[in-house]
């Protein structure tokens, strides 16, 4: 009995601390998120991310850098464990595996499409204005606000169930959790992020 005291302290604790978005307040978000999003430029940070799988014990990490330029250029530079990048640029991505180039036409594959933007989207924040393809609800904890984002779309639903993103107190996005069915999650934490510095131009060379 004492143990399921103490679970239901945590719990409602936890909840506690979770506080639900008002209407006024997420339209005050969102306007805020817009208005970082309208003088987004250029963003560079290090990000670590993480690949947890239900039917297997342990966890994945890859570390890298990542580059976003508008309108809508963005390059994953995986360094760890292996060298791999990811190049979105002109309808287009770019793959570099270790030296072996690739080149796929986004334009032409809708879920390619789709996943592009579902990325790009959420480095520079528009995703949480496409109430279209999303449904999104918000909670604050600690300053941070977290949005819960369900995908619409059928496609985008069979790969991710669940997207998080959090946001720390700038307003910048410092993770997102990408959440499947199965209950297999990648996150994706964001470091040392840096908004409208110079990136050279040879960064986004295919």
């Amino acid at each position: 009995m004492r143990i399921l005291s103490l679970f239901l302290l945590f719990l409602s604790l936890n909840l506690a601390a979770q506080e639900q978005l008002s209407n006024p307040q997420i339209a005050q978000f969102q306007k805020e998120i817009t208005a970082k999003a309208n003088k987004l430029e250029s963003l560079e940070a290090n990000f670590i991310q993480t690949k947890r799988m239900k039917m297997i014990t342990g966890k994945n990490v890859s570390k890298g850098k990542l580059y976003y330029r508008e309108p809508e250029t963005l390059k994953w530079e995986y360094t760890t464990p292996k060298a791999y990048e990811l190049l979105f640029i002109s309808g287009e991505l770019h793959i570099n595996d270790g030296g072996e180039k690739s080149l796929r036409n986004i334009g032409s594959n809708k879920l390619f499409d789709k996943m592009a933007k579902l990325i790009t989207g959420s480095v520079n924040g528009k995703l949480l204005q496409d109430n279209e393809n999303f449904k999104i609800s918000y909670t604050r904890c600690e300053g941070q606000i977290q949005a819960l984002i369900i995908p619409k779309d059928e496609q985008l639903k069979g790969m991710f169930s669940e997207i998080h993103m959090l946001f720390n107190t700038k307003d910048l996005v410092e993770k997102v959790s990408l959440m499947e069915e199965s209950g297999d999650a990648t996150i994706i934490e964001f470091k040392d992020i840096k908004m409208n510095q110079s990136i050279p131009a040879s960064i986004f060379n295919p």
